[in-house]
């Protein structure tokens, strides 16, 4: 794939082809569990071992192929082109969609790749304008791009068709420092991590027909913490707060690992993440301040965080969850 192609008219480009690679790797997810249920299922009817391991494998081969054709029918039906007003993309398999941005109007470009599209050298591209829309007109995603091509065209779009020059080098602004991450365990999640991630991991292995725990074992361990409530009941807090300060700190490493900050000419650009690549590029002329955020235990010990006051800017789009205004992780005060 070639990259964008910044003079106007430019024709239709596909998505990366790559994405099948990618696609492949991540259909695992869905052929683990569903292998381990047929499996347990066949061997409880007494199947022989060559039919279950046939059933297994014929099973992983075709969620794989399911995963393949889906990607394939949607790389095929997907075409975007920059052209010299606008950012447009063309998409949908049984419903088909074309949606367009003003190039003028763009304000906000976001690179984000998790570690499967690292490994795969690509990168999933969202454009805002900054403007919050009930159809969702507001974001327009390009996924994914090989990351050469998406760093092309967020020079592009945010830098202008001459893209960046010598004299417009970035200068830094922040960069991270591994001694914050003391402040990670001064959170909430240090006391309601270890009990959520217990549920989902509980509720997750209960639906691939895994009982942890038999009645038996459940009742053993209740009578075992009622009958001594002093000794249990502290330590169960205590070991809820280590794992749960545990999980903090990894999670702080994970979201602000290769945390830089740095300004480009009218912009601000920050980037993140040790496992998914985070990079969000905005506006400056769109900042209308900071906010200096101190939840009770950081400000307790010292810390706080730093938050942009930029239009568009708040929680992120569909099923995540973090704060996009945020600026810095958590860091002194000072």
């Amino acid at each position: 794939m070639s990259g964008p192609d910044r003079s106007p008219g430019a024709g239709w480009q596909r998505l990366s082809r790559r994405s099948l690679w990618a696609s492949a790797v991540k259909s695992l997810a869905f052929v683990v569990p569903a292998v381990f249920g047929i499996f347990r299922f066949l061997t409880s009817r007494d199947w022989p071992t060559g039919g279950v391991v046939a059933a297994c494998a014929g099973s992983a081969v075709l969620i794989v192929a399911g995963v393949l054709a889906y990607d394939v029918i949607r790389l095929r039906t997907t075409r975007w082109r920059l052209t010299a007003g606008r950012l447009e993309l063309r998409s949908g398999i049984a419903v088909r969609q074309r949606r367009s941005i003003p190039r003028d109007r763009v304000r906000s470009v976001d690179l984000r790749a998790d570690p499967v599209l690292r490994a795969f050298g690509l990168t999933v591209v969202k454009v805002g304008t900054g403007e919050r829309s009930p159809e969702g007109d507001d974001v327009l995603k390009l996924e994914p791009l090989a990351r050469h091509d998406a760093e092309a065209l967020r020079r592009t779009l945010l830098l202008g068709d001459g893209g960046a020059t010598a004299s417009d080098a970035p200068s830094p602004l922040a960069e991270l420092r591994w001694s914050w991450m003391k402040y990670a365990p001064l959170s909430a999640w240090t006391f309601t991590g270890a009990a959520m991630v217990l549920g989902v991991a509980y509720k997750a292995l209960d639906g691939i027909g895994v009982k942890v725990f038999s009645t038996r074992v459940a009742e053993g361990v209740w009578g075992w913490v009622t009958a001594r409530p002093l000794l249990t009941v502290p330590l169960l807090l205590v070991a809820n707060a280590a794992v749960g300060a545990l999980g903090a700190v990894l999670l702080f490493a994970e979201s602000w690992g290769r945390y830089r900050l740095e300004r480009e000419p009218g912009r601000l650009r920050l980037r993140r993440g040790l496992l998914t690549a985070r990079s969000l590029t905005m506006e400056e002329r769109r900042l209308r301040g900071v906010e200096i955020s101190e939840p009770l235990l950081l400000r307790l010990g010292g810390g706080a965080r730093v938050k942009a006051i930029a239009t568009g800017l708040g929680k992120a789009t569909e099923n995540e969850t973090e704060d996009v205004a945020a600026l810095t992780p958590p860091l002194p005060r000072a």
